[in-house]
């Protein structure tokens, strides 16, 4: 004769001030990081078509755009190979603050402080020597990137590392996605008045110039190191089981050989690197469609508002 097995509810587990506070400042250091990547990928690029070179000679002009625009598909191309590069020095990171805290704060003050440099336009130095110019941006531009990844790679690198309770890590998962689509979608809100602000203040002119370019990129800048800090200084890194059993160092090769050997991370990696093209790019197009074809870039904070209603929805 079968026994009636009562079952006992589940309840979930409830988290913590601690917990909560830590999530909450976990979630913050995304909102920086994603305005970052936004203005670096999206906005940057419609600064260098637009402001950038004004008062160059077109022609010289013309090459510095292709170049510039050809650096950046490259690099993000680049980036499938040389983020597994960087993510093995964090994993092998050893210091009294952890192994990803020191990248947070390093790598978001150097990026910024670069970001405000090419946003400069390397403080005119293309009306002096574009060869120069050229040369200088590279090497500036491959350091801003690789100390971008060093934060990003970081940051995620964190969940594990601040719980190993699955529920926990989850909600810290989703708070981070949450504030990276409001950093994201968020300069689609502010960056035509910003822009247009600062230039007016500087040039009593009612348009989008370089100085207020400039303004754009030293706030963003100031609001990823904050976010950053957050990270740094809201979070505690602990040694829990999960760490323990990834204690054992790691080699580059193995680290290439895994993914390698991984077909489920080739097609997420792969998912995911569409999903980044399709979103720098539909950012980029809609920008230009309200400047240039409509005429009205006043307005494209609608475009932003839009997604980011939606984005607090579907997160």
């Amino acid at each position: 004769m079968a026994q009636n097995v009562e079952q006992q509810p589940v309840t979930k587990k409830k988290l913590s001030w601690h917990q909560i506070n830590e999530g909450v400042a976990f979630g913050l250091g995304n909102l920086g990081h994603s305005a970052f990547y936004g203005a670096l990928s999206t906005y940057f690029i419609v600064f260098v078509t637009s402001e950038m070179f004004s008062g160059v000679a077109p022609a010289i002009a013309n090459r510095l755009i292709g170049l510039i625009t050809g650096l950046v598909v490259v690099i993000r191309l680049a980036e499938v190979v040389v983020d597994p590069i960087l993510g093995n020095i964090v994993d092998n990171t050893e210091t009294r603050w952890g192994k990803f805290k020191p990248w947070q704060v390093i790598g978001s003050i150097i990026s910024s402080v670069l970001l405000v440099v090419i946003f400069s336009g390397i403080f005119g130095l293309a009306k002096v020597n574009w060869i120069l110019f050229t040369i200088v941006f590279v090497i500036l531009f491959i350091i801003l990137d690789v100390f971008y990844s060093l934060t990003d790679v970081s940051y995620w690198g964190m969940v594990p590392a601040i719980s190993e309770d699955s529920h926990a890590r989850g909600i810290l998962t989703a708070l981070g996605n949450f504030a990276g689509t409001t950093g994201w979608n968020g300069l689609a809100i502010v960056v035509v008045p910003i822009t247009t602000y600062f230039t007016f203040i500087a040039t009593g002119k009612h348009t989008q110039g370089p100085q207020g370019w400039l303004a754009f990129a030293v706030i963003v800048g100031i609001v990823a190191v904050i976010s950053a800090l957050f990270v740094a200084f809201g979070t505690s890194e602990k040694h829990n089981a999960i760490r323990e059993a990834a204690k054992q160092k790691t080699t580059i090769k193995v680290v290439f050989m895994g993914i390698i050997k991984n077909d489920q991370i080739m097609w997420v990696s792969l998912g995911y690197l569409l999903y980044s093209l399709a979103n720098v790019i539909t950012n980029g197009v809609l920008f230009y469609l309200f400047k240039f074809v409509i005429g009205k870039p006043g307005e494209f904070w609608i475009a932003g508002a839009v997604a980011t209603a939606i984005g607090f929805v579907t997160s």
